[in-house]
């Protein structure tokens, strides 16, 4: 089974912070960001203790708002630095075309002067969302298979069960003992 799509820079953004979210090394630089953050604060909070009481707990407070929306502010300032660099190194192009391949060896993936196959063997998990099938490999491959791919929700659907059906034979996991 064959699907192609077309993708922006903004795509190839989402898809970033999609394979990023499952890297335990990404989500060890939150944690260390966070903190170095809170110790940053802890550190002020204990220089105004000096002053007074209400600074300490204006100062405390201020922190926990802090930690609190931390999440969001890297979020944000995450998805800024990426659209930075892709429009640094794609320019004004954006528009994209993936061509995405089932095959009984692979998931075959192409896109402008670039082929990849990813084997069954390699394929982690295939996870539909709600704009999208994603399947993550190992060794960070895969792709973020858009929903505009399909023609009709039966095809998505056809796509998804033909892809679990071929990681799971890589697997020597019948349709019985799933």
């Amino acid at each position: 089974m064959q699907v192609s799509f077309k993708y922006s820079q903004e795509d190839l953004v989402d898809a970033t912070v999609r394979f990023a979210a499952r890297s335990q090394t990404a989500q060890g630089i939150r944690r260390r960001q966070l903190f170095w953050g809170a110790v940053l604060l802890l550190a002020l909070v204990m220089l105004v203790i000096r002053f007074s009481i209400m600074l300490t707990l204006t100062a405390a407070l201020a922190a926990l708002i802090l930690i609190s929306i931390n999440p969001y502010l890297y979020d944000r300032r995450y998805r800024k630095n990426l659209r930075a660099f892709y429009k640094e190194k794609l320019g004004d192009e954006n528009e994209f075309t993936c061509q995405v391949e089932l095959l009984p060896e692979g998931m075959r993936t192409s896109g402008g002067d670039c082929q990849a196959l990813t084997k069954w063997g390699d394929v982690q998990e295939i996870v539909p969302t709600t704009d999208s099938v994603d399947i993550f490999g190992r060794k960070g491959s895969g792709c973020i298979v858009r929903d505009r791919a399909f023609p009709s929700p039966a095809e998505r659907q056809r796509f998804i069960e033909m892809a679990t059906a071929y990681m799971n034979q890589a697997r020597g996991v019948s349709a019985t003992q799933k």
